[in-house]
Parts: structure tokens; sequence; C-alpha cells
């Protein structure tokens, strides 16, 4: 009966999504009009199954419903990593390239060439950010000196404001991200919308390395990821200045443009974007948000964490990078 009970519950925010299409501040995400019947979708007032009062057992089950891989309320999959024409929205302009992989990747599987061959593969995710309100370490979290990184428990929502509006006089923001991740406790980085949404990479090679973002987006992401990860935030010189950490001594540059008016070494080889060295420096430069499938071996496979540990090591140690190995830094300084 528990069984049945819950395909029913489940059956039934399918039909409200469907009936509701999502999409980033927009439809159930934002833009509330004063008799809205946004809230029916995701709330119930009496009978709600999980915490905040929703209809779904738990936040990133009830996100799943509509941008999981058999979800039918909004055309970005995020566990697959590729956009869909799944809703019965027909946007103007469109936002993605139906079937081409999604910036952040994927979750449980991505759409990408992380290989440099120019083979487009869905793969399973080698590394990903936590969505499932799981815990891990974050890396380079806390203040100069306080070790490799303390635990975090990271959902859908950790990131995201599902009712949106979370910028200055209530307007939307980058892929409505919160201006201070839950749990970080640090800081606070408004990342302001696109003019045109585009939730898919610029070259169907599905090669993610060369992503043209938004000058200002691109380094608002840099402050926003660092609200976690504080020491990873390096300005330029900080590949020869000693920060005075112990773990995280020297650090490449994060935020900034760096040397990236200069072609020391003949400039990077074609990577669909022929002007990407003038690119200001990012987080997003080298790493997706959600999940790779990049691959690692040898050296690239072996090393440390910065607790010191060596396991997992292999595939495990992918770290979101968009090319396999240290292809990332291959297509910038061109060894």
């Amino acid at each position: 009966m528990k069984v049945r009970y819950l395909f029913i519950i489940a059956a039934a925010i399918l039909v409200l999504m469907t009936s509701a299409p999502i999409y980033a501040d927009n439809g159930p995400h934002g833009n509330y009009t004063a008799t809205t019947d946004a809230c029916a979708g995701c709330h119930r007032a009496h009978t709600a199954q999980g915490e905040e009062l929703l209809v779904a057992n738990t936040s990133y089950d009830l996100c799943l419903t509509c941008h999981g891989a058999a979800g039918s309320g909004a055309d970005t999959n995020v566990a697959d990593g590729v956009y869909m024409q799944r809703d019965n929205v027909v946007e103007s302009p469109d936002e993605g390239v139906v079937n081409r992989g999604l910036r952040g990747g994927g979750f449980l599987n991505a759409r990408m060439d992380t290989s440099w061959s120019f083979t487009v593969t869905s793969a399973s995710v080698t590394s990903s950010h936590l969505w499932n309100d799981s815990s891990g370490v974050v890396w380079g979290s806390g203040s100069i000196g306080s070790g490799p990184g303390s635990s975090i428990k990271l959902s859908c929502v950790s990131c995201h404001d599902p009712h949106g509006g979370v910028g200055a006089n209530n307007s939307a923001t980058y892929r409505i991200l919160r201006s201070t991740p839950a749990g970080s406790g640090n800081g606070t980085t408004v990342v302001s919308d696109e003019n045109n949404k585009n939730y898919t990479i610029d070259d169907g090679s599905g090669k993610y390395f060369g992503q043209t973002y938004d000058t200002t987006l691109f380094s608002d992401m840099a402050y926003w990821c660092t609200e976690c990860h504080d020491r990873y935030l390096a300005p330029a010189d900080s590949g020869h200045t000693d920060s005075g950490d112990s773990v995280f001594a020297y650090r490449h540059i994060s935020v900034g443009s760096g040397c990236g008016c200069h072609n020391l070494h003949g400039g990077p080889p074609p990577t669909g974007n022929p002007t990407y060295a003038h690119k200001p420096v990012s987080c997003l430069t080298c790493h997706v948000a959600h999940g790779t499938s990049a691959t690692m071996y040898g050296n690239a496979g072996s090393v440390p964490w910065p607790d010191g540990s060596t396991l997992p090591s292999g595939d495990d140690r992918s770290a979101l990078l968009r090319v396999d190995n240290r292809g990332t830094c291959q297509l910038c300084h061109n060894k």
C-alpha cells in the first residue's frame, strides 16, 4: 500500500509539472503573481511528504522530477548533462541546442569530448559535486592555516534557490544561484543572469574547453565558487607568491586577467574559440559545475588529495576537469 501511495504522489507531481514547465526565474522559479498557482506544483499545506512542505520526500527528489532523466517539466536534464526538448514551451530565442551537452556537465552522466578526439560520447561521470544531501570535504574551505577543508552536506538547493529572485530587488540570478551557498556562511556574491539564456556548450563537437562566457559572469563565478572553496581564490602572481598556507601555498590564478594577453608559448591550439587566450581566468576555465566524464591515468591519476591521502585514485581524481588528464593545462600553455 505504501509503495502504491508513493507512486500516486510521484504521478501527481509529474502531472503538475507537465502543466507548469520549469525554466529558471520563470514558471514556478520566480516572477510570482498575487494569485500564483506555482506553489501547488511543489508544496502542500497539510499533506506534505517532505520538509518545507514539499510534495516529495526530499528536495533533490523534487528537483529530479523535472530535471532528471525521466523528467518532463524542464528541458535541462541535469542527471545526464544534456539539453532536451520535453516541455510544452518553445523559447524565443532558443535557450540551448537539443541533444547537446549542458554547460555544467551532468551529475550521473555527461555528454562530452574529454579526449579531444572530435568524438562526443555520453559516459558515466568520474567526479561530480554532491547533489543528493550527502556529505563530503570542501577542499580549501576556511581561513589560511585551517587545514585541507571542512565537511559539508550538499543538495541541489544548497546552491540554487528554487524560488528565484535572489538578486537585487528580486532580480534573476544566473541559474537561480543563491548569493551565498547554503552551508558556506561566507560572503555574498550575486551572479547576475544572462540577457539570453544559453544552457548548452558552444561547440557541437562536445569540447567543453574554450567555452565563451560573459566577462562579468566569468569573474563573478570565481568569487561565487570560492565562497565555499575560500583559499582557491587566487589573483595574478599567486603562482609565485606564498599564501602562507601550509596546504595551499602556491596557487594557479582563478580570477583576473593574469597572463591571458600574452602568447608566450604561441597561444593555445584550436579550441573552437581562437580568442580564448584573451579571456579572463576563472574557475570555469578548467572545471564544470555539476560533473565530468574526464579520465585520469599515470601522473594525473595519482596526484594526492589536499589532505595527503592517495585513495581513491585514477579517474576519481578528475576533479570536475573538462579534459582528460591535464589537458586543460596543455590547451592553454601549449608546451
